[in-house]
């Protein structure tokens, strides 16, 4: 099961939200997540992640929004983790657009995992292109959980 969803709150706000059921215990997709040196092997959109998923950590984020493209953009970030639970960062972007992006994985019945990647985009360029970048971020996020969901329950399923 999947979903995902924007809102526009105004003009230079918008919200993406994403979730999906993935069919294995929520320690083995928090590994796979957190095993930043080899998003290059199977993550989409976000292709990668340098420094480790600790709290109060600056991580450098690469990520590419139209893979038929050679362009990364990347990013310096400083993260908040709960370890085992959640992670987000908030800094400004390309354009000056805030980004508040948010990775969660919760426990769901028969030992699956909910994994929600939400964002809010706000102030900058968000004002001329909001909504667009919305469309783009959640079909990219999207394609990042389906692509999570299927190692995680690669690696969860090995044994």
């Amino acid at each position: 099961m999947e979903t995902g969803r924007t809102e526009k709150v105004s003009f230079s706000h918008h919200k993406i939200h994403t979730d999906i059921i993935i069919n294995t215990a929520p320690e083995a997709v928090w590994a796979v997540l957190t095993d930043t040196a080899n998003y290059s092997s199977w993550a989409a959109f976000l292709v990668g992640i340098e420094g480790q998923i600790a709290d109060g950590e600056s991580i450098n984020v690469a990520f590419q929004l139209d893979p038929n493209k050679d362009k990364l953009t990347r990013i310096d970030h400083t993260i908040t983790v709960v370890d085992g639970h959640e992670f987000y960062r908030a800094e400004r972007g390309p354009g000056g657009i805030r980004d508040n992006h948010h990775f969660k994985v919760e426990a769901a019945a028969d030992g699956k995992t909910r994994f929600v990647q939400s964002d809010e985009i706000i102030g900058g360029m968000t004002l001329l292109m909001g909504g667009r970048l919305a469309k783009l971020y959640l079909e990219g996020y999207q394609v990042f959980n389906r692509s999570l969901k299927a190692e995680a329950e690669r690696r969860g399923n090995v044994g």
